[in-house]
């Protein structure tokens, strides 16, 4: 090292040009990546029609969302887009490009072949918005209560038959949510709706599930929408394997206690079944070999 120190800081120079170049070229190859994935098709299960709006709304920004949260903005318009002559308008301009494409790709071609004249990705959304949302119409919601207290399974197979309740029940959350504002009354609100899911779940399946019905609605507190399926749904796999009827008690029992398990009910249960089992052997002696075996059973 010379006593001036110029050669150390000639290298110092040399390092923090390698240093910058490595930074922009790796910026440059993000970049890069980043256009490349923005400019994938974008494709969905299904195709915008008259009839799906709602739920294809729904996937559409949810698949919009997970190439890029920020792409998100270019159907609700926030934030707002930068002016022709601002920077960073033509990397928004492509960029609404490419959504505005993956919007027309997942609509059916008899309708977007009328919409490919809209200057941005949010005009397209919104004409959308207009044509199909009926927004807060409270027909629509009137309808849709209709449904979840008509509805019957009608020997639809369970698992099915549940996808469709929770289908009728989220459409009835976005058009009706919770309207109350102090937390007291949102967890109030909410549990008055979880047990009218409840109830719309009994009442709408099939009969063969009525002594099932029955013990569910004796739990204290009452179990979920969603816990009494599991209950039904367990019972019901019961009967596919073991050949019983909905009425067997052991798999009643047996269903319940593995989605809520309720120690003191079941052991007054056992206790309420020891004493009639006492009973009767008393007014029946030669029954009480068989009475005793079926409460060793249950």
């Amino acid at each position: 090292m010379n006593p001036d120190g110029s050669p150390t800081i000639q290298n110092n120079t040399d390092l923090s040009t390698q240093l910058a170049n490595l930074l922009n070229g790796f910026q440059s190859s993000q970049n890069q990546n980043t256009k490349h994935n923005l400019s994938d098709s974008l494709t969905i299960s299904l195709k915008l029609n008259n009839q799906n709006y709602a739920l294809w709304a729904r996937m559409i920004r949810v698949a919009i969302g997970g190439k890029s949260k920020t792409l998100l903005g270019h159907l609700s318009g926030n934030p707002a887009p930068p002016k022709p002559s601002e920077d960073g308008y033509e990397r928004w301009e492509q960029d609404d490009l490419v959504v505005f494409s993956w919007l027309i790709q997942n609509i059916e071609p008899t309708i977007a072949s009328n919409l490919t004249e809209f200057p941005t990705a949010k005009a397209l959304w919104d004409a959308l918005v207009t044509t199909y949302s009926s927004g807060k119409d409270k027909l629509q919601t009137f309808d849709l209560h209709v449904k979840a207290n008509g509805i019957k399974q009608n020997g639809t197979p369970l698992e099915e038959f549940w996808i469709i309740m929770q289908g009728i029940w989220g459409e009835i959350d976005r058009r009706d949510p919770n309207p109350m504002t102090s937390p007291t009354d949102i967890t109030t609100y909410n549990k008055l709706r979880t047990e009218q899911k409840l109830f719309q779940f009994l009442n709408a399946i099939d009969r063969q599930y009525d002594n099932i019905k029955r013990e569910i609605l004796r739990m204290d507190p009452l179990p979920s929408a969603e816990e009494a399926y599991a209950a039904v749904r367990k019972e019901t796999a019961h009967q596919n394997i073991l050949g019983t009827t909905a009425g067997t008690q052991s798999g009643i029992h047996a269903g319940l206690a593995t989605t809520r398990p309720d120690h003191n009910d079941r052991a007054l249960g056992l206790a309420a079944r020891g004493r009639r089992a006492a009973q009767m052997s008393h007014s029946n002696p030669k029954s009480t070999k068989l009475t005793s075996s079926v409460t060793i059973v249950e």
